[in-house]
């Protein structure tokens, strides 16, 4: 039985040692791949040189929100919010609504601003289009696999009443949710005008005050 304990002993030294020692230099060389890098934003904001304008370019992506909030943030003085988006993502566009309010931004659209963007750009307590610029409606993507989550009517009652509550006409909201996802609706200006989604015409460069 002493023997047994003796050997017992031994046998874990040995161990605990082996535990201790330095990893082979065959061993220590193994290199793991590095994590992927995460893909650079789809959008981009920029500030104008006079800080008083944030030009939000590409889509409506996930951190766009948290980005504008901290630049914002930082730069008390900007005025206006100037959109060129072919849309993204509807919670983030709500997330936008919010800081817009917050801030109380004025919106404008320098080109082609649509689907989600149209949330964004409503949500300025003034909103004007540059010459050339478009506003594009349509309605949800019944069809997408998140809808078997969410009532999609629901979620497009959620995003009109932000519209009127912007004071636009309710028959153009009407209108604009019933076109098809996969297409587009660029209403023309005087149309916006009197749906009361844009304030006034405007020149290129009005908002450089």
């Amino acid at each position: 039985m002493a023997g047994d304990e003796t050997f017992l002993k031994v046998l874990g030294a040995m161990a605990a040692l082996a535990l201790l020692a330095p990893v082979p230099a065959a061993l220590s060389g193994i290199h793991r791949p590095a994590p992927p890098a995460a893909p650079p934003p789809s959008y981009t904001l920029t500030l104008t040189d006079d800080r008083r304008h944030v030009d939000l370019q590409g889509r409506i992506d996930f951190g766009v929100t948290a980005a504008l909030t901290r630049l914002l943030e930082d730069t008390p003085e900007v005025r206006t919010l100037r959109l060129q988006s072919p849309g993204g993502r509807v919670a983030e566009a709500r997330g936008l609504v919010t800081v817009i309010r917050r801030f109380a931004l004025q919106t404008r659209a320098r080109g082609d601003c649509a689907s989600a963007c149209t949330l964004v750009f409503i949500a300025g307590h003034s909103r004007t289009l540059e010459p050339g610029a478009r506003l594009g409606f349509h309605g949800y993507d019944l069809r997408s696999p998140v809808f078997g989550l969410i009532d999609p009517a629901a979620e497009m009652a959620r995003d009109s009443a932000v519209f009127r509550a912007a004071g636009v006409d309710a028959g153009f909201m009407e209108r604009a949710m019933a076109v098809p996802h996969r297409e587009m609706w660029f209403p023309d200006r005087h149309v916006l005008v009197k749906a009361g989604v844009i304030d006034r015409r405007t020149d290129q460069g009005t908002d450089r005050r």
